[in-house]
């Protein structure tokens, strides 16, 4: 497919590069895959706590150092924080300019 491209992480474990702390529990933030379709973003994401839950984060058309990160981070907190047993979100994140 013209304009896709695909990278998997295969390899988490207790090496996850970023532990979020949310309501006294301790999340392991992995980024497992990142495709690009187009200018769009799918960033797969592993979040390792007391259970183990996924995200799809979306990223439309650029990064910005410093902030889009923030924002996913930020993000995931914010849905840690309001789920009620759930193991799956799909997180749109708005744009960011520069």
């Amino acid at each position: 497919m013209t304009g896709m491209t695909s990278l998997q992480v295969n390899a988490i474990g207790d090496q996850a590069p970023v532990t979020l702390h949310v309501a006294g529990e301790a999340w392991k933030f992995s980024i497992t895959g990142v495709s690009r379709i187009g200018r769009e973003l799918f960033i797969s994401v592993v979040l390792q706590g007391a259970e183990v839950c996924t995200a799809v984060v979306h990223v439309r058309d650029h990064i910005v150092l410093g902030v889009t990160a923030k924002d996913i981070l930020d993000r995931a907190c914010a849905w840690l924080l309001a789920r009620q047993g759930e193991r799956h979100v799909y997180i749109e994140l708005a744009e960011t300019f520069a």
